[in-house]
């Protein structure tokens, strides 16, 4: 199996997304863009192997590969995405009564997608080039600093 691109089908059944999403041509609009985005932050070689090599199905780079590359698709398309709702955008909460729906917000459609791109570098990591770490180490959260003071 080539790791990347990942079929369509394939990639909605990692992601949890409904089958009929696949009629959407958003994905395939981004798939190159998303293949830059992999071949940017990775050394050229794992890269090569990648798009070229049939690997066994539990092969560590396939499966790195194949869940990073959904995980930045879903990165990269989140904000374009219809699901499920009569505007635009990602469903929040709805009522009880399906009569009122809530969307994620800008920055809650950011944070989730920084997260989206944290678990493709994290799973990417041990095939990441110089950029590729330093991003990933931009966006894992950091620990609140311990602050002293002292009252004179």
């Amino acid at each position: 199996m080539i790791p990347i691109p990942v079929e369509l089908d394939a990639m909605l059944a990692i992601l949890n997304l409904p089958k009929e999403m696949g009629d959407n041509g958003i994905f395939k609009e981004h798939r190159t863009l998303v293949l830059e985005m992999v071949r940017s932050v990775v050394f050229p070689e794992h890269y090569t192997r990648a798009i070229q090599e049939n690997m066994p199905e539990d092969d560590p780079l396939l499966i790195s590969f194949r869940f990073g590359f959904c995980f930045l698709m879903l990165q990269s398309t989140c904000e374009f995405l219809n699901l499920k709702t009569l505007g635009e955008g990602i469903v929040k909460t709805v009522g009880l009564d399906q009569s009122a729906t809530e969307l994620l917000t800008g920055s809650e459609i950011d944070a989730f997608k920084a997260k989206l791109e944290l678990r493709a570098l994290t799973l990417l990591r041990n095939y990441l080039n110089q950029s590729g770490m330093e991003r990933l180490t931009e966006l894992k959260p950091r620990l609140p600093k311990v602050l002293r003071a002292g009252v004179i």
